[in-house]
């Protein structure tokens, strides 16, 4: 039967082998890529793996469509159809279906491809490398006992079928034909596979020739450590000096590779040319657009990310001697959907982090700021089909938690300092009980080169010149963002959380709203729903309430969680106008706004009234108490997103979420003989393998398991025809079970956003059906008159109460 191709849309007659080798020799999909889609018989089930894949299409050789009944998802009444705002494909947009009976040159041209071409053969054989050497969980030699093993495996079964097919042809009188000959010589190829790439040498080799392996460059640091080493003929033990040193990779190299990689401009100059009226990334904010480059130049903005990350038990006894420094930077011209992947998340540099508190980070950024200046001149020159030029590049914003942030751009890293903030110049009094931001408080070039002038950190909070003042287009003052993963979900929402329910004031608790036991049933008992399965919540200590300022214990995506589902939870329980209540409602006001993607400048004037009323009521309530410095780093949000956008696109969820392949890395080797080496040198290798499977960018709906059906049988079609008017009733649609667009898996049964009404209330809709059209993805949605933007809806714990209740999470304004 014929199978179609769900890149171009073509037809491949004959069999299943015959799409695979299309897909590989006419769109460069192999067995290493991880989205492959299904386009027979009106399926459009997307696989990450092509066994999956070739498994399912088995199922589709009957060549006869047969469409089954839909399942029965309930009443549609008042359903409407809703369509999500990314399709299945790009690519397959523009698209032509090719004719069933006349197949092209090029599908008779894939009936003679030959798959074991010598090169074919090396490329996969380095593709299967790549995939073993990027895995976190196993040591190289472990690989190269795989390759050892696999290669004597193939040799002894490829000579024993050599031997019986020569001696087939030897009794057959065909000994001495040119064709056995040749078939012998391919037996004797096929019995050494990894032929020029046995050794870990000749693979890294391969890599770098192959322009896919951006070696890591060895930096000397200013001293040298001594180090114990035995001399294994007399087994004395003597102390050797060792450089110091620490890995970086070379930026121009890496950013070449990337820019030059197929769509990826197009995205870049795409998404920078968009002009929607709201703050929704970087390019939105004033920042960037008076930026003398990034606004004016055909330029790329680099968001840099730095952190310390503990490789080791954090409970054992080498916790702080194998602590590292990550620095990460992403390209913030790129649009969301393709930053949210951790291989968009590239490493510049790994060090110690004791190395950084010796010579100073700044030792260790002095050669990236070397190479950040070099960009920033004279860039980098591109060649691709749609752009051939010089490409500049600048520092949009370095992120990073508040410690390493002020210790980076040289400010106090004490937060009982006189001048903590890097954002302003209030003394900690003042901090204590400000509300509002004061603009003549910040802080700017002239008052900062003032202050490193003065040289007196009590009077200033400047401890030093940072080298990031050393480049063209930044300086420290204007980096404005706030890391709203500490300061809200492991800073002010946990102190605020347990303040309101502390045994020690007068908190919900303490008034006997409720108790421990309660609330800690209804955490467990309660339905997350899809989204927040994953994040649910751990139980409340009755220690942890006697200690507010003390850790939660939760994650940070578990305080998320449990902040927006608490009003849910034991909102039933809680009096009207209860101001403990009240204070922790404002907060989630607050971080509705804070955590949108999507703002408008009236909505963070809004953010800044928020915040004012919400600290006031904090100082009404705990007279005791001041604000804390996360309170006061609040007060400038309003202000970093009318100048950079959201403050979400900054936040250190994702970056942080990029350690775990370090210390995974650390787990499976423990060898700590030159770590930095190490972390660099498996970065590298994951990132190669990204590079030649071509996943680094890719952002594709995946669609899970399902049935075809016709949408004039489809249940309830009559109430949802209106909304589809551009597909004819017998349009064939596939009907999945879930769909994960972006990163978010929709399913029946979930409650999603719909719009805003003329009186700009938000409309929501329940998920009936998920229909996939051709290239378009459909909700099919129940209109549902809630007030809030929810993750689901959940009922009332009170009795004879129908009603159902949302929990908030952010408003789309």
């Amino acid at each position: 039967m014929p199978y179609t191709c769900f890149h171009c849309k073509q037809v491949i007659p004959g069999h299943a082998k015959g799409l695979f080798i299309h897909l590989r020799a006419v769109h460069g999909i192999n067995y290493a890529s991880t989205f492959f889609q299904c386009c027979e018989d009106g399926c459009r089930r997307t696989f990450r793996y092509i066994r999956s894949f070739r498994r399912h299409l088995l199922q589709h050789s009957v060549p006869e469509k047969h469409y089954r009944p839909e399942q029965h998802f309930g009443g549609s009444t008042g359903a409407s159809v809703q369509g999500l705002s990314r399709t299945i494909n790009a690519e397959m947009q523009n698209a032509e279906i090719a004719d069933l009976e006349t197949p092209t040159q090029e599908n008779k041209d894939d009936d003679y491809w030959d798959e074991l071409e010598p090169e074919t053969i090396t490329e996969r054989i380095a593709l299967f490398l790549a995939t073993l050497k990027s895995k976190s969980a196993q040591t190289y030699s472990t690989v190269s006992f795989v390759v050892q093993q696999t290669s004597s495996l193939i040799s002894d079964i490829v000579g024993s079928l050599q031997s019986k097919t020569l001696s087939l042809f030897e009794k057959l009188g065909h000994k001495d034909d040119s064709g056995v000959q040749k078939l012998a010589c391919d037996f004797e190829e096929a019995k050494s596979p990894f032929k020029g790439l046995e050794s870990d040498f000749k693979q890294m080799q391969y890599f770098t020739k192959s322009g896919n392996f951006i070696h890591p460059i060895e930096e000397a640091l200013p001293g040298v450590s001594y180090v114990q080493r035995r001399d294994s003929a007399t087994g004395t033990v003597r102390q050797v000096a060792v450089q110091d040193v620490f890995y970086r990779v070379p930026l121009k190299p890496l950013l070449t590779k990337l820019l030059e990689l197929p769509g990826i401009l197009d995205a870049i100059f795409t998404w920078q040319q968009r002009e929607n009226g709201v703050l929704l990334d970087f390019y939105d904010g004033e920042y960037c657009k008076q930026h003398p480059l990034l606004s004016s130049k055909v330029s790329v903005p680099l968001l840099l990310y730095n952190d310390d990350c503990e490789t080791v038990n954090p409970l054992g006894s080498k916790v702080v001697v194998h602590k590292l420094g990550f620095l990460y930077f992403t390209i913030k011209s790129l649009p969301p959907e393709f930053l949210s992947k951790l291989s968009s998340h590239f490493l510049v540099a790994v060090y110690k982090s004791d190395d950084a508190k010796t010579y100073g980070i700044d030792s260790v950024l002095l050669p990236v700021i070397e190479e950040l200046k070099d960009l920033e001149v004279n860039g980098i020159t591109l060649n691709t089909p749609h752009f051939k030029g010089e490409m500049r590049f600048s520092v949009a914003q370095l992120c990073g938690d508040n410690l390493g942030l002020n210790a980076i751009l040289g400010f106090t890293e004490s937060f009982s300092g006189n001048y903590f903030c890097r954002i302003c110049k209030a003394h900690k009094t003042t901090t204590r009980a400000q509300t509002k931001e004061d603009v003549s408080l910040l802080r700017n070039k002239t008052n900062h080169a003032e202050d490193v002038h003065l040289a007196n950190l009590s009077e200033t909070g400047v401890k030093r010149d940072s080298i990031l003042n050393n480049l063209c287009y930044f300086n420290v003052t204007h980096n404005q963002v706030a890391d709203v993963m500490h300061d809200l979900l492991e800073g002010v929402g946990p102190y605020e959380l347990k303040l309101i329910q502390s045994i020690n004031f007068n908190s919900l608790i303490e008034d006997k709203h409720l108790t421990l036991e309660k609330l800690n049933f209804r955490i467990t008992s309660f339905d997350y729903g899809f989204p927040d399965l994953k994040n649910k919540p751990s139980v409340i200590g009755r220690h942890e309430l006697k200690n507010p300022e003390g850790a939660m214990h939760q994650s940070a995506a578990q305080t998320w969680c449990l902040l927006r589902l608490l009003p849910c939870m034991i909102g039933d329980l809680i009096p009207e106008e209860n101001e403990h209540w009240e204070l922790l409602l404002l907060l989630l006001e607050c971080m509705e706004l804070i955590f949108s993607p999507s703002l408008t400048p009236e909505a963070a004037v809004y953010l800044a009234a928020i915040i004012d009323e919400h600290h006031s009521l904090f100082l009404e309530l705990y007279p005791n108490l001041h604000l804390r410095p996360k309170h006061h780093f609040m007060v400038h949000y309003p202000n970093a997103i009318l100048k950079l956008g959201p403050l979400i696109q900054f936040w250190s969820m994702r970056f942080e979420a990029k350690h775990g392949f370090f210390k995974r890395i650390s787990h499976v080797t423990c060898n700590f003989k030159n770590i930095c080496k190490t972390m660099a040198f498996r970065h590298q290798m994951m990132q190669c393998y990204s590079l030649l499977s071509g996943s680094v960018f890719k952002s594709e709906t995946e669609v899970g398991p399902g049935h075809s059906t016709l949408l004039a049988v489809m249940d309830g079609f009559g109430d949802v025809q209106s909304g589809l008017e551009d597909f004819p009733p017998f349009t064939e649609t596939f009907i999945p079970a879930w769909i994960r667009v972006n990163g978010t898996q929709y399913k029946p049964g979930m409650t999603v956003f719909l719009s805003y009404t003329a009186d700009g209330e938000p409309q929501f809709g329940l998920v009936k059906k998920i229909l996939v059209l051709d290239h378009s993805v459909k909700l099919v949605v129940q209109n549902s008159l809630l007030d809030h933007h929810p993750l689901h809806a959940v009922q009332s714990y009170r009795d004879n109460d129908i009603c159902l209740y949302v929990s908030l999470r952010y408003r789309i304004f």
